[in-house]
């Protein structure tokens, strides 16, 4: 029987019955189709009809390797992999694909998930296509890591989709379940007026948060990430660059407690993403500090200036984190870390009245210009950031000194989560205040700024130009400086964008 070459219909073996058709026998062209699959190697970014990276990276442990080699996980029941012990499906490397470009198993079967061939964690399609931005966040114990970070995606939902032609999708639903059980238990309304909510503290151990698995045989721990995909939308001024600039947002969230001094160890090196990582979010608590809530005292209600659960040093905390940055990249203890080093300075709900300042300008931080390119006015951050580090100088120094020791640049933006108190109602299990809200009576502030730096900072493409550019601001005058305008908060409370 001979097939053709290019559209695979059967033709007649009579040379002259179809003489567009590119002949061969079926039995060659069969040949010939295990010897490529015997090369395991098909998935070739520069043959494949969507692009892939040259080489991709696991989100779990790191690991850099290129598309093809990335493993199918079996779904036949009887296939189960014994490099893990634990009774997972096998993990293999294909050699023949369905049509739809699926990998079939040993027993036939398609498949449909893919494993990073080093830990086995899943690797979700996005990786294979979209350069990916890690995103550390860290902090002391009980700093508000979760809240900020449940805040932090609801806001980025609201905003850059509608707001700035940014698409901002859940790459993985299952792996990033926590984070939207947590803004449903925060922010959706109910009419159940004695409900309240408090999200569960992120533990140094668990399947919620952490991955266990075998690597070279031996029992290793590894911290979940959260992706998200973040591309320029159809109206966006850089769609037509979109390959380039797409990219999967990694965002992590250790327990506080993986921070302090001697935490870490190989078997669980579960902060190493934090020499990965395009930009660090440092969270920080300063209702933590004494004399910050002393000088909040008559400023404030919240509950949290007479009754503060935590009382960490996070400056040192910072350290520790500052240390081990600097051996995983191999810094001497005087070199200081090029990466951003954005400190988000929650609560401000409680704490702003403390100087009589208002940070309203920051409603005015993003917009888009005329072409629907997306705007960060950075220069009006970076005042902000100015003004606030002043203030932490004088009641809180050891945090700005510890931060400008270790980033060439570092940037303070205020946030909250809640945008509101907490009901103190008891003590929790543990003897330390019980501090709840109400499901639906959220209001956060400002928790979008510290990603869209983060973007503004590191999504630029080789040919195009950013996902978000920086604001370029009218000058002052007519003369020739080329100073900006930049608005100081403080000036008018009313004042919204």
């Amino acid at each position: 029987m001979l097939r053709c070459r290019v559209c695979s219909h059967v033709v007649s073996e009579e040379s002259n019955s179809l003489p567009d058709h590119s002949v061969v026998n079926e039995l060659e062209q069969s040949e010939s189709n295990q010897k490529r699959s015997r090369k395991g190697k098909r998935m070739q970014a520069n043959e494949s009809k969507i692009p892939l990276l040259k080489e991709v990276t696991c989100p779990t442990c790191w690991h850099e390797f290129p598309p093809e080699d990335v493993h199918w996980v079996a779904v036949h029941d009887d296939l189960v992999d014994d490099r893990f012990n634990d009774g997972r499906q096998l993990h293999f490397l294909p050699s023949r694909y369905s049509v739809k470009g699926l990998a079939y198993d040993e027993r036939g079967r398609e498949c449909t998930e893919m494993a990073c061939p080093r830990c086995g964690n899943v690797f979700i399609p996005h990786l294979l296509q979209m350069e990916p931005l890690f995103l550390s966040i860290l902090g002391a114990p009980g700093s508000g890591k979760s809240f900020f970070l449940a805040a932090m995606i609801r806001e980025l939902q609201k905003t850059l989709g509608s707001k700035l032609n940014i698409r901002f999708q859940n790459s993985n639903p299952l792996g990033n379940r926590l984070i939207t059980e947590y803004g449903t238990s925060l922010f959706d309304y109910s009419d159940d007026e004695s409900a309240r909510v408090k999200l569960q503290k992120t533990d140094i151990q668990g399947d919620l948060w952490y991955y266990q698995t075998v690597i070279d045989g031996q029992d290793t721990m590894l911290p979940k990430s959260y992706l998200y995909a973040v591309q320029p939308g159809r109206e966006h001024a850089q769609f037509e660059h979109q390959d380039e600039l797409s990219r999967v947002l990694c965002l992590y969230d250790n327990a506080g407690e993986h921070f302090l001094p001697g935490s870490t160890t190989g078997n669980a090196p579960v902060i190493d993403h934090l020499g990965k990582s395009e930009a660090l979010l440092f969270v920080y608590d300063p209702l933590q500090e004494s004399e910050f809530r002393r000088r909040c005292k008559g400023h404030s209600e919240d509950p949290q200036i007479q009754h503060a659960p935590f009382k960490y040093p996070q400056a040192d905390v910072l350290a520790e984190a500052a240390a081990h940055i600097k051996r995983l990249k191999k810094l001497s203890a005087t070199q200081l870390y090029d990466k951003p080093l954005i400190v988000v300075v929650q609560k401000c709900d409680a704490w702003e009245s403390l100087v009589g300042d208002t940070y309203d300008v920051l409603d005015n931080a993003w917009r888009l210009d005329s072409e629907g390119q997306a705007l960060l006015d950075a220069d009006l951050i970076k005042a902000v950031s100015l003004r606030l580090q002043k203030l932490l100088l004088v009641v809180a120094p050891a945090i700005v000194n510890e931060a400008q020791a270790f980033c060439k640049e570092v940037v303070f933006i205020p946030v909250t989560a809640t945008g509101l108190s907490p009901m103190l109602e008891g003590a929790d299990t543990d003897g330390r205040p019980n501090l709840l809200f109400r499901p639906g009576s959220l209001k956060p502030r400002w928790c979008e700024l510290p990603v869209l730096y983060a973007l503004h900072r590191s999504a630029q493409g080789k040919h195009a130009g950013s996902l978000i550019s920086k604001l370029q601001r009218k000058s002052a005058s007519n003369d020739d400086s080329r100073e900006a305008t930049v608005p100081f908060p403080g000036k008018n409370r009313s004042q919204r964008g």
